[in-house]
C-alpha cells in the first residue's frame, strides 16, 4: 500500500508544467535569435545600398512571397540588385509583389508588377460580362468562351434555360458548372444538372457556365492549359504571350458526366492545386509523361496525331488578343482612378495566367483568367504516409525562370538596361581579349630538351622494347627544334602569322554584339501586340473610346463612378439633345440604370459604373442612331460625342474661339475649309490657289470638296485672319466662274 501511495504522488506531481516552461523559454530564445538575425540581415543590406551605382537596376523583393525562388534566380543571371527588405531612401526600379495594388500604397515610383483593380476585373463574373458585351458587338468572334449566367441574379434565367434543354431532349444530357466569383484553386467548384441542386446560402455570387464534354483527350486524361501572358502597358497598349506553359492533367480517366461520376472531382476538373492531393497523381520528370507536362510537349503529341499544332496555337494567340481588349476599358478605368493624371505614381505591368480548354475538334476554350498565377518552383511530395515535403520542380523552372527572366529585361528602365549592357559588353570585351591573347602568347622554351626516350607499353614485353624520335613527334605537334643548336623549340608559325590570329577589336566588337542579339532572339516572350495582331484588333477597341468619355465625365477625381449631374453634362455637351434626348428622359434613363446596376455597387456608394454608362450608351445608339448593327450605331454615336467635344485626333479640328467665324459672318462648320489650323494658314502665301488648298487636305479625314471652295468664294473675295499676335492677310484668288 504504501508503494501504490508513493507511485500516485509521483504521477500527480507537476512535471509536465516545468516541460511546457522549458518549451517556452526555448521558443523566446529561438525566437529572439531569428529577430536578430533578421536585424542582422537587414543592417547588412542597408550597409551594401550605400554603395550601389546610380545606374544599378534595383529590384525590390520584400513582399515577393512565393515568388522569392525564382525572382532570386533570375536577379542573380541577370546581374541586378536585390532589395529584400526593400528600399526606404528611394523607389527601387521595379517593384515585385505577390500581394495587390491597393496593399501596398508606399509605392511612389518605378514599376509594379500589378494593375490596380486587376484581381476584380479578372474575377469570374466581371471578366466574363466584359467578354458577353464583346459577344454582343461581335457576334461571330467572341465564340470562344461558354454560355454563361450570373447566379443569384440571373437564377431565373437559368432554370428556364435548363428547362427548355429537358423539353427538347438534348443528349447528351445537359451539365452545368458552378464557379464561385472569387474562389482560387479549384475551392468551390461543382457540377449540376438540375436548377434545384444550386445552393445560395452562402451568400455569396457564383457563375454558371455549360459544361464542355466533348473534349479532347490524351491518354485518357482530360486536360488544359497553363498560358502566361506578360502586360507591359495599357497607354500604348502592348503585350507578350510566353511560348512555353504548362498542361495541367486530370488524375483519373475521363468519362462524359452521369449521374454516378458527376462529383468526381479528380476527373472533371483539372486544377493542380486539387489533383495533386490524389493518389494517382503522376510526378514523372519526363516531359511527355504525368500529370503536369510542359506546353510545347502536349503540342508535340497533337501533332504526332496528325494535328496542326500550329493553328492551334494561332487560336490560342487570337484568344489572347480579343479577351485582353475586351478588359482593357475596365483596366483603365481602375487605373485613372488609382492614379488620376497628373498625380505622381508608379507604372504598372502584369504577369497573367490564362487556363485554355481544348475541344474534341481543337477548338480552345477560355476558362478563366489568374491575375496571381503560382509562380512558385516546388511542389509537394508525399515521402511518407500522410507526410509531404517541398521539392523543386524541374518543369516548373523550365517555364517559370525564363518567363520571369525575360520580363525583368522588358519592363526594367532602358537607359539603365543600356548602361548595363554597355559595362558587361566592356567585361566581356576584355575577358575575350585577354583569352585571345593568351592563345597567341609565344610559350616559354624549356630548360633541356631530349632528342629520344624510350616508350614502354603496359602490352608489350621487354623485346618489343623501341625508341622513338623525339623531333618526329614534335614535328607533328607543329614544333621544329631550333637552328642554333641549342636545343631548345619554337611555334612552326610565324610571328606574323600569330598576330594575324588575334582577333581585331572589331571583331570582338560584332562577336559581342552578336551574343547579345542571339540572347534577345532567345526570349521566351513574343510580343503580339502592336506587332502582329494590331490591325485585326483594332475595330474591337471601340470600347475604349466609350471608356474615355466616361472618364472625361466622372467630374470627381479619382472616381469611379458617374453622378447624375456628370450623365447630364454628357448629354449637353455632347448635344444629344439635337437627337431629340431631354433632359427628363436622360434622368429617368440614369435612374432605371442605377437601379439595374445597383447589384455591382457592394459598397452602396453613388452614382453608375461604367459598364452601366456602356449600356447607357448603347441604349442612346439604338434609339437616336439607327444602323444595320449594334457596332455600327455605338460607332456613330461615338463619332457623334468625340466630334462634338473635339476629342478627335483630327488635325482639321478648329483650335480657334468661334468669335473669329462669327465676325466673318460665316457659318461654322467642324472639318469645313475655314476651320483650319494655325499651321497651315501660316504656310500659305498671297498667290495661295484652289489646288493648294486641296493639296493641304488631301490626307484628312473630312476633305472639302472643290464645290465647297468655290461656293465659299462665291461668298467672298478675301479671307482675314487676324489672331491675337501677329496678323496675316490671305488672299484667295478669285474663281473664274464666280459671280
Amino acid at each position: 500500500m504504501a508503494a501504490s501511495k508513493s507511485l500516485l504522488d509521483s504521477l500527480k506531481k507537476p512535471e509536465p508544467t516545468n516541460f511546457r516552461m522549458t518549451d517556452f523559454r526555448r521558443e523566446l530564445h529561438l525566437r529572439h535569435k531569428r529577430e536578430e538575425h533578421a536585424k542582422k540581415e537587414k543592417l547588412r543590406a542597408l550597409q551594401e545600398s550605400k554603395y550601389v551605382s546610380r545606374y544599378a537596376i534595383t529590384i525590390d523583393t520584400s513582399r515577393a512571397r512565393s515568388n522569392c525562388d525564382v525572382l532570386r534566380m533570375s536577379i542573380k543571371e541577370l546581374g541586378f540588385k536585390e532589395y529584400p527588405f526593400g528600399r526606404k531612401d528611394n523607389c527601387c526600379d521595379v517593384h515585385w509583389h505577390a500581394c495587390h495594388f491597393e496593399e501596398n500604397p508606399e509605392v511612389f515610383g518605378g514599376k509594379v508588377n500589378k494593375f490596380p483593380g486587376m484581381s476584380e476585373i479578372c474575377s469570374k463574373m466581371t471578366l466574363f460580362r466584359c467578354l458577353d458585351i464583346m459577344r454582343d458587338l461581335f457576334p461571330t468572334d467572341y465564340d470562344f468562351y461558354p454560355r454563361t449566367w450570373y447566379l443569384p441574379a440571373q437564377f431565373h434565367e437559368f432554370s428556364c434555360e435548363i428547362r427548355k434543354m429537358h423539353e427538347r431532349r438534348v443528349k447528351p444530357k445537359p451539365t452545368f458548372i458552378i464557379k464561385p466569383d472569387t474562389g482560387a484553386q479549384g475551392d468551390g467548384i461543382y457540377l449540376l444538372r438540375e436548377p434545384n441542386e444550386y445552393s445560395s446560402l452562402s451568400g455569396k455570387c457564383h457563375v454558371a457556365q455549360e459544361y464542355m464534354s466533348n473534349v479532347y483527350l490524351i491518354d485518357k486524361f482530360k486536360f488544359d492549359f497553363r498560358i502566361y501572358v506578360l502586360l507591359k502597358s495599357l497607354e500604348p497598349l502592348e503585350f507578350y504571350i510566353c511560348q512555353e506553359g504548362l498542361a495541367r492533367f486530370s488524375t483519373l480517366p475521363y468519362e462524359n458526366p452521369t449521374n454516378k461520376n458527376i462529383h468526381e472531382s479528380f476527373m472533371h476538373l483539372t486544377n493542380y492545386s486539387l489533383n495533386k492531393r490524389s493518389s494517382t497523381f503522376n510526378r514523372s520528370d519526363r516531359d511527355d509523361e504525368g500529370s503536369k507536362r510542359t506546353l510545347t510537349s502536349v503540342l508535340r503529341r497533337i501533332a504526332m496525331n496528325g494535328h496542326d499544332s500550329n493553328k492551334v496555337w494561332k487560336s490560342i494567340e487570337r484568344i489572347v488578343c480579343k479577351t485582353i481588349v475586351a478588359i482593357v476599358p475596365e483596366m483603365k478605368v481602375e487605373y485613372q482612378a488609382a492614379i488620376p493624371p497628373g498625380k505622381t505614381g508608379p507604372s504598372c505591368f502584369q504577369v497573367l495566367g490564362f487556363d485554355i480548354l481544348l475541344l474534341q475538334n481543337l477548338k480552345p476554350i477560355l476558362l478563366e483568367i489568374n491575375a496571381s498565377p503560382s509562380l512558385s518552383l516546388d511542389s509537394e511530395q508525399e515521402v511518407s504516409p500522410g507526410v509531404f515535403e517541398y521539392v523543386l520542380s524541374p518543369k516548373d523552372e523550365e517555364v517559370k525562370y525564363p518567363l520571369i527572366r525575360d520580363t525583368l529585361l522588358h519592363v526594367v528602365p532602358i537607359d539603365k538596361l543600356k548602361y548595363f549592357r554597355k559595362k558587361k559588353k566592356q567585361r566581356l570585351l576584355k575577358k575575350l581579349k585577354a583569352s585571345t591573347s593568351q592563345k597567341g602568347k609565344r610559350p616559354d622554351p624549356p630548360v633541356k630538351q631530349r632528342t629520344s626516350i624510350v616508350i614502354i607499353k603496359a602490352d608489350e614485353s621487354d623485346e618489343e622494347k623501341r625508341e622513338v624520335n623525339v623531333t618526329q613527334q614534335m614535328s607533328e605537334m607543329h614544333m621544329d627544334v631550333d637552328s642554333h643548336g641549342d636545343g631548345t623549340a619554337r611555334d612552326v608559325n610565324s610571328d606574323d602569322e600569330r598576330e594575324s590570329n588575334i582577333k581585331s577589336d572589331t571583331e570582338l566588337d560584332e562577336e559581342v554584339d552578336n551574343y547579345f542579339e542571339t540572347k534577345l532572339r532567345e526570349s521566351c516572350l513574343k510580343q503580339l501586340y502592336p506587332a502582329i495582331y494590331d490591325e485585326e484588333c483594332e475595330r474591337y477597341r471601340i470600347l475604349e473610346r466609350v471608356a474615355g468619355l466616361f472618364i472625361f465625365f466622372l467630374g470627381i477625381r479619382g472616381s469611379l463612378r458617374i453622378g447624375p449631374t456628370g450623365f447630364r453634362t454628357f448629354a449637353r455637351k455632347c448635344r444629344l439633345n439635337r437627337k431629340g434626348m431631354t433632359n427628363a428622359s436622360v434622368d429617368i434613363m440614369y435612374i432605371d440604370l442605377q437601379r439595374r446596376w445597383d447589384h455591382m455597387n457592394p459598397e452602396r456608394t453613388s452614382g453608375l459604373c461604367y459598364q452601366g454608362f456602356l449600356d447607357a450608351c448603347i441604349e442612346i445608339a439604338r434609339r437616336k442612331f439607327y444602323a444595320p448593327t449594334k457596332i455600327e450605331m455605338l460607332e456613330n454615336l461615338v463619332d457623334h460625342c468625340e466630334l462634338n467635344l473635339n476629342l478627335r485626333d483630327n488635325d482639321l479640328a478648329n483650335n480657334l474661339p468661334r468669335l473669329h467665324f462669327r465676325r466673318l459672318g460665316l457659318q461654322y462648320r467642324q472639318g469645313s475649309m475655314y476651320a483650319m489650323p494655325r499651321r497651315v494658314i501660316d504656310q500659305m502665301t498671297e498667290e495661295t490657289t484652289i489646288e493648294d488648298l486641296l493639296k493641304a487636305h488631301e490626307k484628312k479625314l473630312r476633305q472639302p470638296s472643290r464645290e465647297d471652295i468655290e461656293a465659299f468664294l462665291r461668298k467672298s473675295r478675301r479671307m482675314i485672319y487676324q489672331p491675337s499676335s501677329g496678323s496675316r492677310v490671305i488672299s484667295v484668288t478669285k474663281s473664274p466662274d464666280s459671280e
